[in-house]
């Protein structure tokens, strides 16, 4: 019986150091507070020198469809003002008529065709910079400490056209306040710039 109580009084004593081991292992292993900083994304965008130059090369792009549009519509407007001036019922109006049809729907199907590729490059150049932004984010992270960088969308304008609309942009905000001393939006297109730069 003796021994019995030994044991159980020991076992607890070890438990109750153990417990006093966790606690203060516990209290020396608390974590540091994160540190956070945020950028505002659309000025990123916007202060970025490689975005002016594939705006450039888009806007050429959107100009040669234009251009080609254009010419196309330029035929058909002749091929029109022709097929009035033939013999209603002639094998001359039949054979313009087809014509006319057959370019018309050529350029249909072009405006159709530039569109989605224009629409192609547009979502390819905004993923691509957005993958820049990510990328360099971390750079400047790992650079200054910093262990979130996030998008402050606090800082993008609300539109209250009706209540339903206002509703949805309210509710899709994550951000109600951030210190401006928090914002390294500059320092990220600064350092985006430098790189591409050199």
């Amino acid at each position: 019986m003796a021994r019995t109580r030994l044991a159980f009084g020991s076992a607890f004593a070890l438990m109750a150091v153990g417990f006093t081991f966790m606690a203060g292992y516990a209290a020396q292993a608390r974590l540091n507070p994160a540190v956070i900083a945020y950028v505002d994304l659309e000025k990123v965008f916007e202060g970025l020198d490689s975005r002016k130059s594939s705006e450039e090369t888009i806007m050429a792009l959107a100009q040669q469809v234009e251009d080609k549009t254009t010419t196309m519509q330029e035929e058909l407007e002749l091929l029109q003002a022709e097929l009035e001036s033939l013999e209603p019922g002639s094998k001359a109006m039949e054979s313009m008529n087809d014509n006319v049809i057959s370019v018309a729907g050529r350029l249909r199907a072009y405006q159709k065709y530039a569109g989605l590729v224009l629409e192609r490059e547009q979502a390819n150049d905004l993923k691509a910079t957005y993958d820049e932004i990510r990328k360099a984010a971390q750079v400047y992270a790992d650079k200054e400490g910093i262990d979130f960088v996030v998008m402050n969308d606090a800082m993008v304008p609300m539109n209250p056209s009706d209540s339903a609309g206002t509703l949805q942009q309210i509710a899709s905000r994550k951000f109600l306040y951030a210190n401006p001393t928090l914002d390294v939006t500059d320092a990220l297109i600064k350092l985006m710039n430098s790189s591409n730069s050199g």
